[in-house]
């Protein structure tokens, strides 16, 4: 058995969090814009609680070149989910998407993500967690979380 000597919480960061809340159907929403210049991955966490009758959520990763959404464009290959359905049983659901930063255009400057995503038809209560991952420079800052017990 490997000795691992490393906390959960010093290789991996909460760049964003949606806490838990009933989102109603609409146009497209976008998470922040955050910054994977000190990771060298990501992992986005969806947790769709109750769907209601018809609801239906998509969600894509879209690529940016700054934290205030400059340029912004679908990530690609394309980071999407398949269409989550109330109908197709999806409620209580939890989706995840990785994301290796070398998958960005980081040619053209490209170090920053968000999730657009969109509820259609119904109210959805949904949570979604941007996480860095697997830091440049270790450990990572955990001033972003309200406590932690080792």
């Amino acid at each position: 058995m490997a000795d691992f000597t490393e906390k959960f919480v010093e290789v991996h960061e909460p760049l964003y969090v949606l806490h838990p809340i009933s989102v109603t159907n609409g146009s497209a929403v976008y998470t922040s814009y955050v910054s994977l210049a000190n990771y060298h991955r990501a992992f986005i966490l969806i947790n769709v609680g109750v769907m209601q009758s018809s609801g239906t959520i998509n969600a894509v990763v879209y690529q940016a070149l700054n934290t205030s959404g400059g340029t912004p464009k679908v990530l690609s290959p394309t980071k999407a989910i398949a269409q989550l359905t109330q109908a197709g049983s999806d409620s209580n659901s939890i989706v995840g998407i990785e994301i290796r930063t070398e998958e960005l255009d980081v040619t053209n400057g490209y170090d920053c993500i968000a999730l657009q995503y969109t509820v259609g038809t119904a109210a959805s209560i949904m949570s979604i967690e941007i996480w860095g991952c697997v830091p440049r420079f270790a450990p990572v800052p955990v001033t972003d979380w309200n406590e932690v017990v080792a």
